[in-house]
């Protein structure tokens, strides 16, 4: 017989999804018949799947280590030493860094370690048990640079992906465009994927009904001949929102080219900061080192 004492990390979860998580060689079917058969037990006692567990419950697996073994695939993780993260805030729960270009957020097919999300959890090693690891809420394009929230508890996880589902936590841009953009305006429509062209497009209404509403305000700040440098807020947090919005209404990022934008000297992708988050009554800023050389260049 194995025993698991729920954790604060492991509390408040649904039992089978915890389960999926620490049996993660076994399936569902196979874990509700586990459960249907009294193989698994919450402190001496047959549960249904749908239990949220509690803290210092006792998860009993009545199976032999041979068995037992069976049900579970090894996937030790790899960690990174000597982490580099530009790290902006941190507390018991959260933590916020700054991702920088060119980095990817997740882990996709094909790159894993080089990932921000691999050197945060490289960092916070120690939190992670076999069904939490820390994990961000919000996510950037590899060549947008900027704040990243990783949550550290379980509780905290779901506390601030609600806080970002209600729009409590709002989110700030910066970034260099096409053109002068003479006063502050809002942006709102249907996002779709074109396949051929490999990007996303705004339309006003939903036409195949398979668009995804979008809401994007923006700010112009300052003026540098044919460029205008923008604050931009997202109300919706879609892939490519910022840059497909940009373009819609004849100002595209500059870099961008996929959406419009011109190369210019030495910036070949987008120019896009996420640098300010406010949460509650805290507000956190990180100011983007790439765009204040930009600028430096166009003010002369």
């Amino acid at each position: 017989m194995r025993e698991i004492i729920v954790g604060e990390n492991e509390e408040k979860q649904r039992l089978d999804r915890f389960l999926l998580k620490y049996l993660n060689n076994s399936s569902r079917t196979n874990i509700y018949k586990l459960l249907r058969k009294k193989v698994i037990k919450i402190n001496g006692k047959k549960v249904k799947e749908n239990y949220f567990l509690q803290k210092d419950d006792i998860i009993q697996i009545f199976l032999s280590d041979e068995s037992f073994d069976k049900l579970i695939k090894d996937d030790k993780q790899e960690f990174i030493k000597n982490v580099n993260l530009d790290t902006v805030y941190e507390d018991d729960e959260i933590l916020i860094v700054n991702k920088p270009k060119g980095l990817l957020t997740h882990p996709d097919k094909k790159e894993y370690k080089k990932t921000l999300s691999t050197r945060v959890q490289s960092y916070l090693k120690d939190l992670q048990t076999r069904t939490f690891k820390p994990a961000s809420v919000n996510r950037l394009d590899q060549n947008t640079s900027g704040l990243v929230i990783f949550c550290k508890t379980y509780e905290a996880l779901k506390q601030y992906n609600e806080m970002m589902r209600k729009r409590e936590i709002k989110k700030y841009y910066m970034c260099i465009v096409h053109g002068k953009v003479s006063k502050e305006g809002e942006i709102k429509g249907y996002l779709t994927k074109n396949h051929e062209k490999n990007i996303v497009e705004i339309s006003e209404k939903n036409y195949n009904e398979e668009g995804r509403f979008i809401h994007t305000k923006y700010k112009p700040i300052e003026y540098y001949d044919d460029f205008t440098l923008l604050e931009v807020e997202i109300l919706t947090g879609r892939t490519h929102q910022i840059r497909a919005s940009l373009s819609s209404i004849n100002h595209p990022i500059i870099g961008d080219t996929k959406y419009g934008g011109k190369r210019i000297k030495n910036v070949t992708t987008q120019v896009l900061h996420a640098y300010k988050l406010v949460i509650e009554n805290k507000t956190f800023v990180k100011e983007s080192n790439e765009i204040e050389k930009i600028i430096k260049k166009l003010a002369r």
